[in-house]
């Protein structure tokens, strides 16, 4: 967030007004990102231990105040807090060990902020408070704070650059009387020129205003020195604290326990001028230490791993080590690295030594006694899938192991017997399915366990829907019911000559007769077998009748309508037929037709089996007739009412009545439809009827008829 009114910030800073006793030091640097981005990063350290006597925390966020080169004051970047980590304690001698409560931890604001080229470039500022009151080396600590800031050259005169940033952070204990040197040295992406120095620290913010908002521009106070102390004896040792110009490299004896505050200052240099400085504020605590060196290696933990043993290092303090295997059959059986591993060639029982911090006065040593041994890698053939019937199956141990190894076998809660012992063992299981059988090997102290899968499968069954009957031909569906847990083939043998490999056949019998039918199911997997079912008499066929009969005469006229039917038929007991609509049952009978036309005979015959046959004749019934009354009474006493000719034999029909001019009063393609002479006076009237037979032949009718009142 950035914020460019100075009001508005001074607001801010007045809600944090209070008295803090955190701060360690700290250091300002920056990266160039691009264009005219710069990365900005805060890192602040805070005294979490009992120096930090009201137990204040890291602030919520960090407010970078820019500034230019006369001062004056441009906008701010306010960063929230960002990881925080606490710093561990590390010392120079692994012998060593910090007895006081030490507690460091650190915490990163970063901005980004946009620095277009400007002339004399930026300052960019922050400032808190307040240090810690155990600090000795400074007069009232706890009332100065702290200041962190970093120059942004103008890129427009010397391109752009990013600060030097320290590779590490110095320890934060020092065991007292003992040599300290740390490399404090920095890097430059630029690859500028650095040099190093001890700076008394600047100071920053006060009591009554602990987080100035915007921090101000420098030039910038420094902290005082307690007395006996200065920027060339920071912590009153001899030799004092030092550090390489050129290589940054610190140095000192220390002897006065105590916290000791200390500014290092790394400057950048571009063809022997200067573009920025770094400054890390950090701060030592002399402390009285302790040998603490102790060698240990962990107890074996397998015993059937293999030739080669992983050795874990459980030392405590210690940072260089040397092993020594204890293999007699090799001269080369020691390493230096903290975990090694060895390959033994052989089994056997060795003793591995242990040195820590070997050629040191606090060097520790211990040892071990190993057992080596080749892994059991237990196991078993499993079978190939079995029918349930050849149970039991023999199974066999495997593995690198002794005769006086203890073998178990569990077949789980299916097995006849569940737990067994030994080696082959002969195992047999309730039912089929698939196994999980656990083998255990325990030898030399070893136990290992392999696990596989015996597969059962049940037989084959073969199955099928018999006893079907009818008459020929017969269509039969079998259905199978057979059942395997594995593909099956079929063959079917259909008891009249003829096979079938279908899962599920049709086939159609063409003779009568009693037939047995079997079925073979095979399985080529899992339990491979062929077994049979066969069904005596599972198909009775029984034979049709022959239908047959004769129509005389197979043409008749009008006139004359009447046929003999003759039954013809064979192995007959049982006759209908049906003629125009109706049944006979009759095997010979005369029919007389009611009307001339094409009729279709038909005969069903049946035998005692209820086997049916059919045949069929056509009866042509020929001509036709027309009659006509020459008078009718249309007066409602229900006789005579309608002028209707009588026509038998017509296909096609037409009757018109005409008054005494001629003009048509009446028409209809109906036989069975009369003139009514509705509203028609008494007189004689002409028709004329039109009647075209089945033979295809046209008749016209002509007269006349009289309607009477």
């Amino acid at each position: 967030m950035r914020c460019r009114t100075p009001l508005l910030i001074a607001l801010m800073g007045t809600s944090v007004l209070g008295q803090a006793t955190h701060i360690l030091g700290g250091e300002m640097f920056y990266t160039h990102v691009g264009n005219d981005d710069y990365e900005v990063t805060l890192k602040i350290y805070r005294d979490c231990g009992p120096g930090n006597t009201n137990g204040t925390g890291f602030d919520a966020s960090a407010e970078f105040s820019v500034y230019d080169a006369n001062g004056a004051w441009l906008f701010s970047e306010f960063s929230s807090l960002g990881n925080t980590v606490l710093v561990p304690v590390v010392l120079n001698n692994p012998c060593l060990q910090v007895l006081p409560i030490v507690c460091v931890e650190a915490a990163e604001y970063v901005a980004v902020l946009n620095l277009p080229p400007i002339a004399g470039g930026y300052h960019i500022t922050y400032q808190r408070c307040c240090r810690t009151p155990t600090i000795l080396n400074l007069q009232t600590p706890d009332q100065f704070g702290i200041t962190c800031a970093v120059f942004v050259p103008d890129a427009s005169v010397w391109g752009v650059n990013s600060s030097p940033s320290f590779t590490a952070l110095p320890p934060i204990a020092l065991c007292s009387s003992d040599p300290f040197s740390f490399d404090h040295s920095a890097v430059d992406a630029d690859g500028d020129v650095l040099v190093y120095s001890l700076v008394q620290p600047w100071n920053g913010a006060s009591q009554l205003n602990p987080l100035p908002s915007p921090a101000p521009p420098p030039p910038f106070t420094n902290v005082p020195w307690a007395a006996g102390f200065s920027t060339a004896n920071v912590m009153g040792t001899a030799p004092p604290l030092s550090i390489d110009a050129s290589t940054g490299m610190m140095s000192t004896l220390p002897n006065l326990l105590g916290q000791y505050v200390y500014s290092v200052r790394v400057q950048e240099f571009r063809n022997g001028a200067l573009l920025t400085e770094v400054r890390r504020d950090f701060r030592f605590e002399v402390v009285p230490c302790q040998l603490s060196v102790f060698s240990a290696i962990q107890t074996q933990q397998g015993f059937c791993s293999g030739f080669t043993v992983a050795f874990t290092n459980q030392s405590t303090n210690g940072t260089s080590f040397h092993w020594d295997f204890g293999d007699m059959n090799a001269t080369n059986d020691t390493s230096n690295v903290a975990n090694p591993s060895w390959t033994y060639a052989d089994t056997g029982t060795y003793t591995i030594t242990l040195i820590a911090q070997p050629g040191w006065p606090c060097a520790d040593t211990a040892t071990a006694v190993f057992q080596v041994f080749a892994p059991i890698n237990p196991s078993f053939v499993v079978p190939p899938p079995l029918c349930i019937q050849a149970l039991p199956v023999q199974l066999d141990a495997l593995g690198m192991f002794g005769p006086n190894a203890d073998v178990q076998w569990d077949l789980g809660p299916n097995g006849v017997q569940p737990i067994m012992q030994g080696d082959p063992i002969s195992a047999d299981f309730t039912a089929p399915g698939n196994y999980a059988v656990e083998l255990t090997i325990v030898d030399n102290g070893c136990t290992e366990s392999y696990t596989d899968t015996v597969r059962l499968y049940p037989e084959p069954v073969a199955s099928f829907a018999p006893d079907t009957s009818g008459c020929v031909p017969l269509p039969v569906q079998f259905s199978n019911a057979s059942t395997a847990w594995t593909p099956m083939q079929y063959a079917w043998d259909f008891g009249d000559g003829n096979t079938s490999n279908a899962a599920t056949p049709v086939h159609d019998y063409q003779i009568d007769g009693v037939f047995d039918v079997s079925l073979k199911v095979m399985t080529n997997s899992g339990c491979i077998d062929t077994v049979e079912s066969v069904h005596v008499a599972a198909v009775r066929t029984y034979p049709q009748p022959v239908a047959g009969f004769t129509v005389y005469p197979p043409s008749v006229n009008i006139m004359d309508p009447v046929v003999l039917v003759s039954d013809q038929s064979e192995q007959a007991v049982q006759w209908t037929y049906w003629v125009d609509g109706q049944q006979v049952t009759d095997p010979t009978f005369l029919w007389t037709f009611s009307d001339a036309g094409e009729y279709t005979i038909t005969q069903v015959v049946s035998t005692s089996n209820t086997c049916t046959d059919e045949a069929t004749a056509v009866v042509e019934v020929r001509d036709h007739l027309f009659y006509a009354p020459n008078a009718f009474t249309p007066d409602g006493d229900g006789v005579n009412e309608i002028f209707l000719p009588q026509v038998i034999g017509a296909v096609n029909y037409e009757l018109l009545v005409f008054d005494r001019w001629g003009s048509i009063l009446f028409r209809t393609a109906e036989t069975k439809q009369g003139w009514e002479g509705k509203n028609a006076p008494p007189e004689v009237y002409s028709y004329k009827a039109t009647v075209v037979d089945h033979g295809g032949h046209a008749q016209e009718y002509f007269g006349s008829v009289t309607l009477v009142r």
